[in-house]
């Protein structure tokens, strides 16, 4: 059964955050990204997949590793 491991990945938010390790306003909300900014790129295997994901939460990128059950 052959797997398929892609990446996806958008820009991380430029909006400054309300919340400070000091003083914490509100608990911080998960907000999907827009759709039609998310980039994906398929990886021939696990450790590719990790590490182009390291290289762009390096460069500022939220990353999601994926993988699907190589059903048909």
């Amino acid at each position: 059964m052959i797997m398929n491991i892609w990446i996806e990945y958008w820009e991380k938010s430029k909006e400054p955050s309300k919340n400070t390790h000091a003083q914490i306003r509100e608990q911080a909300h998960w907000v999907p990204p827009d759709p039609k900014t998310v980039h994906k790129r398929f990886c021939q295997g696990r450790e590719d997949a990790n590490r182009y994901a390291n290289s762009l939460q390096e460069q500022g990128y939220h990353v999601i590793i994926k993988q699907d059950n190589g059903g048909y």
